[in-house]
């Protein structure tokens, strides 16, 4: 069960780590630009957020804020997690028993996952912060079942995706 959640998190912060580093290169184009006439916003992925808790202006401003300031902690730490897998599956590969390399890099990897976890919590509750509490509730019961709710089930289950 324990392999799964390491598959099903690796998998999480590669496509996040992906998304990332694809819009990393768009919002520096962006960004080095005027904000569009049409209301729109320079930070597209946040939208969804903007109509679904229906934030206000300065409250969107403020979650941009966070959200832009989180980026680099975040790309950080995908580039980290990656690094790590990569590194435990040459040492699985290449080896025929558990030994005290595999073992300080399975450690470094659970390290990561506690790092990622606490720095996606706080960046969640400093995003609620900005809300009002009735938004902050609603923001959190959608995005904490995300960070914290990464149940194990057998793999047949998951053979479809």
């Amino acid at each position: 069960m324990k392999r799964g959640l390491w598959i099903i998190l690796a998998a999480v912060l590669a496509a996040i780590a992906g998304f990332v580093i694809t819009q990393r290169s768009c919002c520096d184009v962006v960004m080095t630009h005027a904000a569009p006439q049409d209301g729109r916003s320079l930070l597209p992925e946040l939208e969804w957020l903007r109509y679904e808790f229906k934030l206000t202006d300065a409250q969107f401003a403020k979650v941009s804020e966070l959200h832009l300031a989180y980026r680099p902690t975040c790309e950080d730490l995908c580039l980290k997690v990656m690094a790590s897998q990569k590194k435990i599956k040459t040492l699985v590969s290449g080896g025929t028993q558990v030994s005290p390399e595999l073992t300080a890099a399975l450690q470094e990897q659970a390290a990561l996952h506690v790092e990622c976890q606490t720095a996606l919590l706080t960046h969640l509750y400093q995003t609620a912060a900005c809300l009002s509490p009735e938004q902050a509730r609603s923001y959190l019961d959608a995005m904490l079942p995300q960070v914290i709710d990464m149940k194990m089930e057998p793999a047949t289950k998951h053979s479809g995706h």
